[in-house]
């Protein structure tokens, strides 16, 4: 199964160098969008990353 990730292609264009404006017409939404997008990949994968982290103590 095929599915489409918004959240992470935005972060990932940008990450790649595209501006906030680029990302929005390559996605057929606004700036504000994919910056938010974006913002809710990377809140997903620290959350992800957090707990997958072993305490130490």
């Amino acid at each position: 199964m095929n599915t489409t990730d918004d959240e992470r292609d935005a972060w990932q264009m940008h990450s790649d160098g595209a501006s906030w404006d680029q990302i929005g017409i390559e996605m057929g939404c606004s700036s504000a969008t994919a910056q938010t997008l974006a913002a809710e990949y990377e809140r997903r994968t620290d959350t992800a990353a957090q707990n997958a982290h072993d305490t130490l103590f």
